[in-house]
């Protein structure tokens, strides 16, 4: 019988889904895509692997979460970046190339891992493709068509040296390179404007 201290101690807690995910986005970044198994998840959380197939019906919809949960962390951490720039002119494109920088070496293997995996369907890449272009039109918007891709490319280009491991100064000069990217949407946007 569940007491009402038990019950209490619920509340705080994260969700069965929260903490498959979490779970889920520590064994691919430790271990890569390929240990992605219901039997790894069902070990890692407690979970029976019932319990996990009523959260997701098999290991695409798994996927498709933890790779929507990356667009939404990135919109979370753009809107913190909008927030910040709120008196500059140019918030919105720096906005989305700062959220694109903001993430550690263990995001990069996750990211890595997750499209690994999600390369064997296509179909499960749909929303991340859709989050691509809608954000690439948003630099274009704001930048002009090869501006705003320059700088979008620019950006992912480095965070996929990062994720391949191909890259250290990649990750040790990130801060010198942002500060560089954000000078350039100033200069590149009077250029811009000013024709």
């Amino acid at each position: 019988m569940q007491t009402q201290n038990d019950s209490q101690n619920k509340v705080g807690r994260p969700s069965n889904k929260a903490l498959i995910l979490d779970a889920a986005d520590s064994l691919v970044a430790s271990e890569g895509a390929s240990h992605l198994t219901f039997d790894a998840l069902s070990q890692k959380t407690g979970i029976s692997k019932g319990g996990l197939l009523y959260h997701f019906a098999n290991k695409d919809a798994l996927l498709q979460a933890m790779l929507q949960r990356r667009v939404e962390r990135f919109e979370s951490l753009r809107k913190e970046h909008l927030k910040r720039l709120d008196s500059d002119p140019n918030k919105a494109p720096k906005s989305i190339l700062l959220a694109a920088l903001d993430t550690d070496a263990e995001c990069a293997r996750l990211g890595s891992g997750m499209l690994a995996a999600a390369a064997s369907n296509p179909e499960l890449l749909e929303p991340l493709k859709r989050h691509v272009n809608d954000t690439i039109k948003q630099m274009e918007q704001h930048l002009g068509e090869q501006v705003g891709r320059m700088l979008f490319y620019s950006v992912h280009g480095a965070r996929l040296f990062e994720q391949l491991n191909l890259c250290e100064q990649c990750v040790t000069e990130r801060e010198q390179f942002a500060e560089y990217l954000l000078n350039q949407v100033d200069k590149l946007t009077e250029t811009h404007t000013g024709n």
